[in-house]
């Protein structure tokens, strides 16, 4: 079929013969084995999107042998295995799960930001309709309002996390020297996540670092991304 179709967000069922309901009488035992043994193959591309539009189109989880955050992780996992960041995206907006799939979501704007691409990392945060209860997800969005200038609503939202008990000293160093509170900010390069790494490199004009074996995937590619590898051995 060469028409474009949409289902729960994506694609529409009736296009393919399915019910919204198809999941909702299945094994969740079955279904968590399933994709165990999905997650050590390699599928081909129709196999993929059958796979994407009999789990992208459910809007009911199994209610045996499995909960909602199961199902929901099911999904989230899915979708990283993959890394259709397009296909991510269209999922997390349409059905306005920022934060129930935290982890999905986190996936999405650290890749983003891998490549260099901060702007496509901050953009998803605009399209997002409901508070943000998530740390990390939160730490994000305040240093993209502070990137697209809009300093007032990032200082809003800071003290609100700060009220509700946030402590993130490496973090509340950075985020005062981009808001112009402080002009002593600290020299030390955190490779907990890569917005802790990226808020080293956005803050310091002199910034350098050596990347070791250890040093994680992401980084190496945030590194590259940048052009901040000083040879082309470590490339």
């Amino acid at each position: 079929d060469s028409k474009e179709v949409k289902i729960y967000g994506l694609y529409d069922p009736e296009d393919y013969g399915l019910n919204i309901e198809m999941w909702i009488n299945s094994d969740g035992d079955q279904i968590k084995n399933l994709f165990s043994n999905l997650s050590k193959i390699n599928l081909s591309k129709d196999a993929k999107e059958i796979l994407n539009i009999s789990i992208l189109t459910n809007a009911y989880y199994p209610k045996k042998n499995i909960t909602e955050n199961e199902f929901l992780e099911i999904k989230s996992n899915w979708l990283i295995k993959n890394s259709d960041l397009d296909l991510i995206e269209e999922y997390i907006v349409k059905n306005q799960v920022f934060d129930s799939h935290s982890e999905l979501t986190k996936f999405l704007v650290d890749q983003h930001l891998s490549e260099a691409n901060l702007k496509k990392s901050c953009e998803i945060f605009s399209k997002n309709r409901s508070p943000i209860t998530d740390d990390y997800l939160s730490k994000f969005n305040i240093y993209c309002l502070i990137e697209t200038k809009k300093n007032e609503e990032a200082q809003l939202l800071f003290d609100l996390k700060k009220e509700l008990g946030f402590k993130d000293s490496y973090f509340e160093n950075k985020i005062s020297y981009l808001f112009g509170y402080s002009d002593d900010v600290g020299k030390n390069i955190s490779e907990k996540t890569i917005l802790d790494f990226h808020l080293a490199h956005k803050t310091n004009p002199d910034f350098i670092f050596e990347p070791k074996e250890t040093t994680d995937k992401i980084i190496w590619k945030y590194l590259t991304s940048f052009n901040l590898l000083s040879s082309s051995l470590e490339i």
